[in-house]
């Protein structure tokens, strides 16, 4: 089982790459985003108006970079302890470190996906959701106060 966090952890980076690849993205979020709406919400469904579905997907897609990199952050903390063997502030620091280095490199790599932008503000984005758990992972770590 020593493995299992370390696989856990390369599936995160495989599905942000896969997601990050997907040309037409916002179109595509905003078409789910629309369903959900008319299956379970259907009267607002009707009401919503483009502006509106605009901004819901934007904040959708935000809150999606956030807390991909929160559990990418988290499942490489518990890949380099466990897996790795890594004490406790390092692997942090190398959790840390990969997360924010794939955070940058999705935002290349995004460059060049059509209908697709790289934005430094996404980077920001991540580094929130990085930033959280490792704030998480320092409250409930052996030996530290709450």
């Amino acid at each position: 089982m020593r493995w299992l966090p370390a696989a856990l952890w390369g599936a995160m980076l495989v599905l942000i790459f896969y997601f990050s690849s997907q040309a037409g993205s916002p179109e595509n979020s905003a078409g789910w985003i629309r369903a959900f709406l008319a299956k379970f919400a259907p009267a607002l469904a009707e009401r919503i108006t483009e502006e509106q579905l605009h901004l819901l997907n934007y904040l959708f897609r935000k809150t999606g970079h956030g807390t991909g990199y929160f559990l990418l952050t988290l499942l490489g903390y518990w890949a380099f302890r466990a897996s790795f063997g890594m004490e406790h502030a390092r692997a942090l620091r190398w959790a840390a470190a990969t997360s924010l280095m794939r955070a940058i490199v999705d935002e290349i790599h995004q460059a060049f996906v059509p209908g697709r932008t790289g934005t430094p503000v996404d980077v920001m984005i991540d580094a929130v959701g990085m930033t959280l758990a490792m704030w998480l992972i320092r409250r409930r770590s052996p030996g530290k106060p709450p």
